[in-house]
């Protein structure tokens, strides 16, 4: 009987490999109807989209013209991709969680400035400050401030577009929201507690004002920023809690959170519309909770167990399902990935060129963006 089975299972993997190597028949394909073509292609993970255009000229025409982009736009990717750069090393690269792969791009190689830095994002649209006239080691630091210059670029089509500078020129946080009906927003908060913001159907900066008194300081680390819909999420200290910002009306709101016992490093990050918080518990555990909108209660969502961590300090990113963790624990540097509809912990790769280039674990930034070809910067 065991000689049976073992017949049979090669039978089955003959017959899976011949479904592998079948080729495909021309009079088959060929009636195809090339109505189909673009809504079968817009299906396909973004990385596979992106191998057509190599094909050959008519698919590369067929990738970039503007009716397959809006048959993408109907298409919501599963999964966000996380862009990574490091501090001032001119060193970018993305990760695709679908087929767990690093790409480095060419961003940026086209930029007046040496040192882009990621500092926000919304859809499928990425921000970044531009200091590369900072590189002068004699500049004075208010200076290096003031020369700041923003881009928001779509990393798919690699498009860019160059900001105005505003009326605050220098800033402490930024953050990234997409307009309802097109367009996006960039808020820009000042050293002082001014902001304004930046709508890309007007193409000019609007609503410089002052943060309301009883909005207490906000931190300052980019990570602790996250968009939903119209809305910008911050969280603060002293006491705990989180302040939120509409980009249409420009109205501030806050809410205090009651921090769980022996949390640390406390992060938000977004996932499909709700309000996360990623940190860790005692000296080697990762928690998740999930911030109620209407009462701001923390309900524990996950939590996963590392050795070697001693409470070191993480960041976190993520929209959609999937939330993307960088940490350091006693020895190394680690990436996790936590898909919360399936409450899985997936540990990444990490290439030998980011462990070269990130000796420096507070000069690392991140964001999540969902791959979209027709996100116009």
């Amino acid at each position: 009987m065991e000689k049976k089975k073992k017949r049979n299972t090669g039978k089955k993997n003959k017959s899976r490999v011949s479904c592998m190597t079948e080729v495909m028949k021309p009079e088959i394909w060929e009636k195809f109807p090339e109505d189909l073509f673009e809504v079968v292609l817009a299906r396909l993970p973004m990385a596979k989209i992106i191998c057509f255009r190599t094909v050959c000229q008519q698919w590369n025409n067929l990738i970039t013209s503007q009716s397959f982009s809006q048959q993408c736009s109907k298409v919501s990717q599963v999964n966000p991709w996380f862009c990574i750069s490091h501090g001032h090393y001119n060193y970018k690269t993305i990760y695709d969680p679908c087929m767990k792969r690093w790409y480095n791009p060419k961003l940026f190689d086209n930029k007046p400035g040496q040192y882009p830095r990621l500092v926000c994002s919304a859809g499928g649209l990425v921000c970044f400050e531009d200091d590369g006239y900072l590189s002068s080691i004699f500049s004075f630091a208010e200076d290096l401030y003031r020369r700041t210059i923003l881009y928001v670029c779509n990393p798919i089509t690699q498009s860019f577009k160059k900001l105005p500078i505003g009326s605050i020129k220098i800033w402490r946080l930024l953050g990234m929201t997409m307009n309802v009906s097109a367009g996006y927003r960039v808020l820009k908060l000042g050293c002082d507690r001014t902001f304004e913001i930046y709508d890309s159907i007007t193409k000019c900066w609007s609503h410089l004002k002052k943060i309301p008194i009883c909005i207490k300081k906000l931190d300052d680390t980019i990570s602790n920023i996250v968009s939903i819909d119209t809305t910008l999420y911050f969280k603060h200290k002293d006491p705990e809690g989180i302040s939120s910002c509409d980009t249409s009306t420009g109205v501030w709101t806050q809410h205090l959170i009651q921090v769980p016992l022996h949390s640390s490093d406390l992060t938000l990050a977004e996932s499909d519309g709700r309000i996360m918080l990623f940190g860790l518990i005692g000296a080697s555990c990762l928690c998740i909770w999930e911030v109620q909108k209407m009462t701001f209660l923390l309900k524990e969502v996950d939590r996963v167990r590392f050795s070697g961590l001693y409470g070191r300090p993480l960041t976190c990113w993520g929209n959609k399902c999937l939330l993307f963790s960088y940490l350091k624990s006693t020895d190394m540097y680690r990436m996790i990935t936590y898909n919360i509809s399936t409450r899985k912990w997936v540990k990444v790769f990490i290439p030998f060129t980011i462990s070269t280039h990130v000796k420096d674990y507070f000069r690392i930034r991140g964001t999540a963006f969902q791959p979209c070809l027709s996100a116009m910067p």
